[in-house]
């Protein structure tokens, strides 16, 4: 199995879960309070603190994208026995104001900040791949998207 293509995709779910596909989970993790998201992107399997939850969007389109791209690279899924991502979070609500730089068509007079550390791991029966990513999101407070 290709060490690279590994590293790449250990590398990439935090950097994929924090990027565009989050929007359609926004709301999930507004309602949600602040902890420890785990998921099982081979399951599509999520826990929050601990506790099973109803899977969010992202984690079909992490599987997804790892699944195509093994496919693309040659590789082959049952290769892996673990493919996990664990995302600290934290939320907090923030005036508009702080928020000018930001392009929302009538956002609300409240955003949320949401901190996350993201820690993931793809795991053959050889060797762990791991890696981390930090990011902050803002969304208008309420915000749920169409397709969610």
């Amino acid at each position: 199995m290709s060490i690279k293509r590994l590293k790449h995709h250990a590398q990439n779910l935090g950097q994929m879960f924090c990027g565009w596909e989050l929007m359609f989970d926004y709301h999930r993790l507004e309602e949600m309070e602040d902890g420890v998201l785990i998921l099982n992107v081979l399951s599509e399997e999520c826990f929050h603190n601990g506790e099973k939850i109803v899977p969010l969007n992202t984690v079909k389109g992490l599987r997804n994208w790892m699944i195509q791209d093994l496919e693309n690279n040659g590789l082959n899924l049952d290769q892996i026995s673990q493919a996990e991502l664990q995302v600290k979070f934290t939320t907090s609500k923030i005036s508009k104001e702080s928020v000018q730089n930001e392009s929302w068509s009538n956002p609300a007079p409240f955003f949320i900040k949401c901190l996350l550390d993201c820690s993931s791991m793809v795991v053959t029966g050889e060797k762990k791949y791991s890696s981390t990513y930090q990011d902050v999101e803002k969304w208008p407070e309420g915000y749920r998207c169409k397709n969610a």
